[in-house]
């Protein structure tokens, strides 16, 4: 028998303090954090080069947004969910989310207990797609 294989996660926010601390918080709870970038083109690049089982980005970072890379990775990456993570609760920034199909939207601020149940469900969710294609 195979063991399982770690969740892969890239986290993607230009507050550099931040990317760390969530970087930190998903390697403490088991999963491998294939990349940390602080601008979105990078991320893009990290994706590509690591195929992690989902992206956790910022919405708001100069150059790129977060809701522009989620459309680029969705066309690039289509089997990649992103969650996007946003100091802002805006419905013009949620509904550009949903435009981009993102597997999630949270607010900063929210609970590590949530960040965490709502990354896991969306990778469980991503996975379920895969088996059944």
């Amino acid at each position: 028998m195979t063991p399982a294989r770690m969740p892969r996660v890239v986290v993607v926010d230009d507050d550099t303090a931040l990317a760390e601390e969530l970087a930190g918080l998903f390697t403490d709870v088991g999963y491998e954090v294939t990349g940390v970038a602080n601008a979105a083109i990078e991320g893009i690049d990290m994706v590509s080069m690591t195929r992690p089982d989902v992206v956790l980005m910022d919405v708001r970072m100069p150059g790129m947004s977060g809701t522009e890379a989620a459309d680029v990775l969705r066309r690039d990456h289509p089997d990649v969910p992103v969650v996007l993570l946003s100091a802002y609760n805006d419905e013009g920034i949620v509904k550009a989310a949903e435009e981009a199909h993102v597997a999630a939207y949270l607010v900063k601020g929210c609970t590590a207990e949530e960040l965490l149940s709502t990354v896991g469900t969306v990778i469980n969710a991503s996975l379920g797609r895969r088996r059944t294609e």
